[in-house]
C-alpha cells in the first residue's frame, strides 16, 4: 500500500489488514514447525543425525593405602528370643570384618537365659551354636569387640541395635552407619521425614545384589560385607558430609569454650 492509501484507510480497513498479516505470519510459524517436526519423528527420507547424549564423568576412586583401610571395620550381630514369649532378645553371634570383607571376628555367646526361640529361620542360630567349646560369655565377647574397635571407624546397619545388645558406644564420629545416612534413607509418608530402609533392598538398590533371600537365613559375614560395600559405594561424599561435620561441631565447641572463659557480669553488686 502507498502511503496515501495507508493515511486514507479507515480504522475498519487498518484493523482487517493487521489481522490479515497476523494469519499470514501464523500460517507460516506453524508450517516451519510441521516440517520440523516431520524430519525429527523420522518421517523425512533423511533425517538429520541426533546428537549423542554426553555421559556424566564418573570421577574414580582412589586406591587406599593398606593404613587407611585399616581404619575400618564392620559388625553384624544376630540375636535369639528369650522369655515366654521369645520376644525378649539376646545377643547370641558377632561378626566383624574389614575393609576388604576378610573375617577379623566371629564369636557366638552362651546364654544365661532359657532360649525360647532360636531364630533359626532368620539368625541361622542353633543350640549347638551357643553350646559349643568355642562359644564365649557376653563379658568375654563384649571385650573382644572393644578391642577391635579401638581407634576404628565402625560400619553397619542399624548399628544402634548391635551396640545395645553389646551394652557399648562408639563416638558419633567414628560411626558410619547405613541406616542412618540421608542419601541412603527414603520418605514413607507425606510428612516429609525420612526413615532407613532394610538392608537388602539398598544392596539391590545400589549394589545390584540378592541378599537375605527369602527362605535362607541371614549370614551375618554377607550382611556385615554388604554394609562396608555400601560405604564404599558412597564413601567421597559421605566422607565430606562427615569432615564438614565434624569441622562445624569443634567451631561449636571452641564457641563454648570462649564463653565459658568470660567473666560473668554480677549485676548484684551494681
Amino acid at each position: 500500500h502507498t502511503l496515501e492509501q495507508v493515511v486514507d484507510s479507515t480504522p475498519t480497513e487498518i484493523e482487517a489488514r493487521n489481522n490479515n498479516a497476523t494469519k499470514r505470519r501464523r500460517r507460516r510459524r506453524n508450517k516451519k514447525n510441521s516440517d520440523t517436526g516431520s524430519t525429527s519423528s523420522g518421517s523425512s527420507s533423511s533425517p538429520s543425525p541426533t546428537r549423542p547424549r554426553k555421559q556424566p564423568t564418573k570421577i574414580a576412586e582412589p586406591e587406599l593405602d593398606p593404613e587407611e583401610k585399616a581404619r575400618y571395620v564392620a559388625m553384624d550381630c544376630e540375636m535369639v528370643g528369650c522369655g515366654s514369649t521369645g520376644r525378649s532378645s539376646s545377643l547370641a553371634r558377632v561378626v566383624m570384618v574389614d575393609f576388604d570383607g576378610n573375617k577379623v571376628l566371629d564369636l557366638y555367646v552362651r546364654q544365661t537365659l532359657e532360649v525360647t526361640d532360636y531364630r533359626t529361620f532368620v539368625s541361622g542360630i542353633t543350640a549347638a551354636n551357643l553350646e559349643s567349646e568355642d562359644a564365649v560369655d557376653f563379658y568375654e565377647c563384649r571385650k573382644r569387640v572393644l578391642e577391635v574397635l579401638k581407634g576404628k571407624v565402625l560400619v553397619g546397619h542399624a548399628l544402634k541395635n548391635d551396640m545395645n545388645a553389646l551394652k557399648i558406644q562408639h563416638p558419633w564420629y567414628d560411626t558410619r552407619d547405613t541406616g542412618k545416612y540421608e542419601p541412603f534413607m527414603k520418605v514413607r509418608f507425606d510428612d516429609g521425614i525420612l526413615w532407613p530402609r532394610k538392608l537388602k533392598d539398598l544392596v539391590k538398590n545400589k549394589l545390584n545384589r540378592d541378599i537375605q533371600v527369602y527362605g535362607v537365613a541371614h549370614c551375618p559375614f554377607e550382611d556385615a560385607r554388604s554394609a562396608m560395600d555400601l560405604y564404599i559405594h558412597a564413601r567421597r561424599k559421605w566422607e565430606m558430609v562427615m569432615t564438614y561435620k565434624i569441622k562445624k561441631t569443634k567451631e561449636i565447641e571452641r564457641k563454648k569454650e570462649v564463653h565459658n572463659e568470660l567473666p560473668s557480669h554480677d549485676t548484684r553488686s551494681e
